[in-house]
């Protein structure tokens, strides 16, 4: 209805075009949903924006777009209030048209599909926390949002990739084995005391408990090890600890890594799976790096590249890349004294190999932590002569764990944290997934656990899902009662929803659509969330106040198709988000 209005204010316009022989296609036409219906179902100041290019009167440039607005037979009335305000009141035959619409569409009803859809090809790479342990409830929402706007893309018809990317190379993983293996090692001598400086979760002593024994040192090995080490490490030192194992370890060092690696990217997978998401690509950060002296690591490319482009100086004995040319604070380092490549490297690369891939759009979801590493990414991506325009970022605060009222603190490296299965396991999955979800992502969340686990209106996510309930349990009763529903006969009786209520519902059921586009232009899932609290909350009053199934006929089924709408747009809306709709509660 809405592109309707547009397109017949858009005629008007060619109208006034021709009359006053003025070019006034930069005019953004504003047409606005009114909450209070006395001023009509639609407004706009079109007139009064049109006066001011042509110096003409905004009330006679009003009644010339009415010329184009009055032969559209779904408009009831329009009145011109004030210095020009356009309103427009719709026709009950116009409100109730939704009601059909849904109907027919079902499960399609608010998605952007035919054979006119721009088809794009979009990566969403989310979550890629650093495989140094178990997922905790701060990773939980970049991963509800990932999911729900790759699901969003996706019931538009688009193609979509979604991507964890795996930092399974470089320091933190160093200290990972190095964390596990002294584990390890205080099974055989309990004078070997954990250095402070490395991972100290219960998963570390799990993976431990799980290592074959065939990793304990000599004795002069051993002696080694305990003069190399004190309480106090800082963190220098516990990179010359790292140093001092992989050579009384050698190759097996290697080998405890990938072990620590495997079994904890194995438990993210399960987790997430059981969170309802599932990654198609797992890039794992060592793919990019040589398999032998003779071969050139994608990381050595993409400098090369940088290089040829004149992006890369020497300085101290590293090698730097010119990021101050694209706007960013300074230069970086993308390969130590040392000769070995950084992590920003390693990023230029992968995001380097994916725009290889060929997606039209590539779209990185962030922790808000990461604000300052954009400007770096995409000046490397400009110097590499990519189009920036195809590479967006969204940003996700963090989220914080509320219990009895009190913050529960978080750290992986101190290993002191709530894991997100254990946070599925006391909530749900799906009850987790709409909390995260239900506020926009770059705000601060607080995320009340025993609001989460209530039955009641204050959960947002049971009133969402007890209005499908309800619905479907009137339509049990309806069976129960020995009536059924007839849509042919519903469809002929719709003028008799013209209560306020009623009216609400419909003028709802018709924003579902917008509510779907503006999540996917502006990345924001949460539009979703909000819309369907406020169907659930009308209906929820609706259906308190109002008898639904009344004796007369007509009016039953008019009733009924509005009900079964709401419930569709309600499916559709939860399935959005990877929630399910029940049918009983």
């Amino acid at each position: 209805m809405k592109e309707q209005l547009i397109k017949a204010l858009n005629e008007g316009l060619k109208g006034l075009e021709k009359k006053y022989r003025t070019d006034l296609s930069s005019l953004k036409i504003d047409l606005t949903e009114n909450k209070e219906k006395s001023f009509g179902d639609y407004s706009s100041n079109l007139a009064l924006v049109a006066s001011k290019q042509l110096s003409v009167d905004p009330k006679k440039i009003a009644e010339k777009l009415l010329e184009e607005l009055v032969k559209q037979d779904f408009i009831e009335r329009i009145d011109v209030a004030g210095p020009g305000f356009i309103n427009i009141f719709l026709s009950q035959a116009s409100r109730t048209e939704i009601l059909e619409t849904i109907s027919k569409e079902k499960n399609r009803f608010g998605f952007k599909v035919g054979k006119n859809l721009k088809k794009e090809k979009i990566l969403i790479e989310y979550v890629s926390s650093n495989p140094t342990g178990p997922l905790h409830v701060g990773h939980g929402r970049g991963a509800a949002f990932g999911s729900t706007l790759s699901n969003i893309f996706r019931a538009n018809g688009h193609e979509v990739d979604e991507e964890y990317y795996v930092n399974d190379q470089g320091r933190q993983v160093d200290i990972l084995a190095l964390s596990v293996w002294f584990r390890y090692l205080q099974k055989f001598n309990n004078k070997i005391t954990f250095p402070n400086k490395c991972y100290k979760g219960k998963y570390i002593k799990l993976l431990a408990k799980t290592l074959e024994d065939d990793f304990k040192p000599s004795k002069a090995e051993e002696t080694e090890l305990l003069n190399s080490l004190s309480l106090d490490l800082e963190e220098e030192d516990l990179d010359k600890l790292i140093i001092k194992s992989k050579e009384v370890l050698n190759e097996r060092f290697e080998t405890i890594k990938s072990f620590a690696l495997n079994n904890i990217l194995k438990t993210i997978k399960d987790d997430l799976k059981d969170f309802g998401v599932a990654h198609i690509n797992w890039f794992k950060e060592s793919s990019m790096f040589a398999s032998s002296k003779n071969e050139a690591s994608q990381i050595e490319e993409a400098i090369s590249i940088l290089n040829k482009n004149n992006y890369i100086y020497k300085k101290d004995g590293a090698l730097w890349f010119r990021s101050t040319d694209f706007d960013d604070e300074k230069d970086r380092v993308v390969k130590r004294e040392n000769g070995l490549t950084t992590y920003f490297a390693s990023d230029i690369a992968y995001h380097a190999n994916k725009y290889k891939r060929g997606y039209t759009k590539i779209i990185n979801i962030w922790g808000a932590d990461h604000h300052g590493y954009l400007p770096r990414v995409r000046a490397a991506m400009a110097a590499l002569g990519e189009d920036t325009n195809k590479f967006e970022v969204v940003f996700i605060q963090f989220a914080n764990l509320i219990r009895g009222g009190k913050k529960v603190s978080m750290s992986t490296r101190g290993g002191d944290f709530i894991s997100l299965n254990e946070l599925i396991e006391e909530v749900t999955s799906e009850a987790a997934r709409f909390f995260y979800i239900n506020r926009k992502g770059n705000q601060h969340l607080d995320f009340d656990l025993d609001l989460a686990k209530e039955e009641s209106k204050d959960n947002p996510l049971y009133y969402v899902q007890y209005a499908h309930a309800r619905i479907c349990s009137v339509f049990q009763k309806l069976k129960e009662s020995k009536r059924s529903y007839k849509e042919s006969i519903a469809v002929k009786s719709l003028e008799s929803l013209k209560g306020e209520k009623e009216v609400e519902i419909q003028r709802l059921l018709s924003q579902f659509p917008e509510v779907i586009a503006r999540s996917e232009k502006n990345f924001e899932p949460h539009l979703v969330c909000y819309y369907l609290r406020m169907l659930a909350g009308v209906f929820h009053s609706y259906y308190n106040s109002e008898k639904i199934l009344v004796e007369e006929e007509s009016e039953l089924q008019a009733k009924l198709l509005m009900l079964s709408a709401v419930r569709q747009v309600i499916f559709n809306g939860l399935k959005i988000l990877g929630i399910s709709a029940p049918k009983s509660m």
